[in-house]
């Protein structure tokens, strides 16, 4: 079965694949972005470009990970918490970068588009950055109005800071696409706004995409120093675990504004978390914290179990199943509230840990000591607690 994994995002941004590098370390300079498209990304979106000096001083030490052992065994319980900003190298400099890469990518044949990440302190700013990165031969641009280190009290009129104005949304989307012809990037953030308010706000304003989310602004506190890890205060908090809530917000987004291209963002650690996005109506995905943690080794493991994926269900494009779920995803009103299921102990998987009894809310598991426990159907209430938790998988649900 061939497969087809290219996504048109816009008339003029077209990708070989729905895997594209979200802004970040991974993509600081003209290397990273030839590396990225050679390791087979279909698209690099580079560390966000800025005229803010402070912004491109990176705090050190500014990265750590919450449960590594997790993270390097690719599983989906670990958190990336950082503080680092944005682009050591200024915009002028980008120009020269940009020009390089694009040479490199030329020369080497690379598929895939580069996209720049930019954020401005003014509206004069934001125009000069939209000329610059247009003159330069990017492919589209992202606005940055996601990042999550950007102190709200701060005038400046970038990063998360901004989105609780929507007038201030709107004027920088306007002033950006004065300054353009090419496809616009609106990124959400998820911390201290709703996504979906904000979206609605980006399209009416003229932004051609979205990508929903990013990171949210966290603080880790070590109880021996009582006082913040490392670097000392707040950082962007991420990782696998987001993935809930990143889909969440894409298929209300989706379901909400269907005819915008969405890329999807916010804890994807695997191929199949790719087609997930996918099935909620995102065209395409964006990959970071498996990225860093990873390394770019991770892009072809995650293309090869989205292709995995899709010819073990007969798919041979990214559009015979984008949106596939969002039909099947149930209303509050119309869940069901009755009791449909039995849920019955299998003894010979059963090793009597007595987990089950321990956290029934309705004390519906009968203990009968050294022998297997029993479910009182009576008091059950189907809550699927105890079948979720058992770790020896003994709890079958059977339909009543």
């Amino acid at each position: 079965m061939e497969l087809n994994l290219a996504v048109e995002l816009h008339k003029n941004l077209s990708l070989p694949n729905p895997l594209i590098i979200a802004s970040g370390p991974s993509v600081k300079d003209d290397e990273d972005i030839v590396r990225g498209l050679e390791a087979g990304a279909g698209g690099v979106v580079t560390k966000t470009i800025t005229y803010d000096v402070n912004m491109q001083v990176q705090p050190k030490p500014r990265m750590y990970i919450i449960d590594k052992y997790s993270a390097l065994a690719r599983t989906k319980f670990y958190s990336f918490y950082s503080i680092d900003l944005m682009s050591q190298h200024p915009p002028e400099q980008w120009v020269e970068l940009m020009k390089r890469a694009k040479n490199e990518i030329k020369k080497k044949k690379l598929e895939g588009v580069v996209i720049a990440s930019i954020a401005g302190r003014t509206y004069e700013e934001w125009e000069k950055l939209a000329k610059l990165m247009t003159e330069a031969g990017v492919d589209a641009l992202e606005l940055n109005l996601s990042c999550p280190h950007v102190d709200p009290s701060r005038p400046e009129l970038m990063g998360r800071a901004v989105v609780s104005n929507p007038e201030i949304v709107v004027n920088i989307v306007k002033r950006v696409k004065e300054n353009t012809n090419l496809p616009v990037i609106g990124k959400l953030t998820p911390h201290g706004a709703n996504p979906l308010e904000v979206a609605k706000t980006m399209v009416k304003a003229g932004v051609d995409i979205l990508v929903s989310t990013a990171r949210f602004q966290g603080l880790v506190i070590d109880v021996e120093s009582m006082k913040p890890i490392l670097w000392g205060g707040l950082g962007g908090y991420g990782g696998p675990w987001q993935l809930p809530i990143s889909l969440a917000w894409t298929y209300y987004i989706v379901k909400e504004l269907g005819n915008v291209p969405v890329i999807g963002s916010g804890g994807i650690s695997s191929g199949l978390d790719i087609a997930r996005f996918i099935l909620v109506g995102a065209r395409a995905t964006q990959v970071c914290t498996t990225i860093i943690v990873q390394g770019y080794d991770a892009i072809k493991v995650m293309l090869d179990e989205l292709k995995s994926w899709m010819k073990k269900h007969n798919f041979t494009s990214t559009d015979e199943f984008r949106g596939k779920a969002l039909g099947n995803v149930i209303p509050l009103d119309k869940l069901n509230r009755t009791k449909m299921y039995r849920y019955i102990v299998n003894e010979s998987k059963c090793t009597i840990c007595k987990v089950c009894i321990r956290v029934c809310p309705y004390k519906a598991i009968i203990d009968r000591g050294l022998k297997p426990p029993i479910i009182s159907e009576d008091k059950c209430d189907n809550c699927g607690l105890c079948y979720s938790l058992c770790p020896s998988d003994a709890i079958e649900c059977k339909f009543a």
